[in-house]
């Protein structure tokens, strides 16, 4: 129960138990509930987009629900696209990159890549309706989840010792990887049967792509890749919704 509370008031703006204490080990054991939080804020989603769907239209409604998925995570993640490119999508070392990580300013590649998500996931929730949209918002923040939870898993921090991304990934055993995939991978087919296969599929790749670049570039991940990595997922996980459902 601590370990998914931990997810749960980590990646949600719930607070279910305030000052609940915790070190990096169970903080990592967290990892394993991430995908089963990405679901529950899918739902969280899908009843908005159901009960509005009956008066709004699909543009306004697919620009509320872009608002709602921020605001349910404190819009914590959006930060760390905004980091992630900002340090890595041009060329500098890897120190420079840390660096401009911890920087609190916003570069002209943090702007353009935010913007870049919010749009994508605006264009494919407004060319999504009915099931098949409340099949894709709630599998989309399970994936999405889901892939950083793994990331932390099996990659090493690039600041050992420091931040976020150290903390996540004390757990030296592949249990909490295996349970998130396992329960990412069955949210989805039951959200989307053949869409939620595609877009599983469509998220393992970029999960593939995401652990070189970030391998190469910084040594491993930080709490800033990890929240990049969970928008990229979401953006992919309904892109490839959007061309099989």
């Amino acid at each position: 129960m601590k370990s998914f509370l931990l997810a749960l008031q980590f990646l949600t703006v719930a607070t279910v138990k305030s000052g609940l204490r915790a070190d990096s080990l169970d903080l990592a054991r967290s990892r394993a509930w991430y995908s089963v939080v990405g679901g529950l804020v899918g739902l969280v989603l899908a009843g908005a987009a159901w009960v509005l769907g009956f008066k709004v239209p699909p543009l306004a409604l697919a620009a509320v629900l872009v608002v709602l998925w921020g605001a349910l995570t404190r819009f914590l993640h959006y930060d760390g696209v905004a980091d992630t490119a900002d340090a890595l999508v041009h060329t500098t070392s890897r120190e420079r990159a840390l660096e401009i990580m911890k920087d609190t300013r916003l570069g002209s590649f943090g702007v353009a890549a935010l913007a870049g998500v919010m749009l994508l996931k605006f264009g494919a929730l407004a060319s999504l309706s009915g099931a098949s949209l409340w099949g894709a918002v709630v599998a989309a923040p399970a994936l999405g989840r889901a892939l950083a939870g793994i990331l932390a898993g099996l990659m090493p921090p690039a600041r050992p010792g420091v931040g976020l991304g150290a903390a996540l990934a004390q757990e030296s055993t592949l249990w909490p990887d295996v349970m998130c995939g396992a329960c990412a991978l069955a949210i989805a087919l039951l959200a989307g049967g053949l869409a939620g296969a595609v877009a599983s599929l469509a998220v393992l790749i970029l999960g593939l792509v995401l652990a070189l670049w970030f391998r190469r570039r910084i040594g491993g991940v930080t709490g800033d890749t990890l929240g990049a990595a969970i928008e990229l997922g979401e953006v992919a996980a309904l892109m490839a919704w959007c061309v099989v459902g």
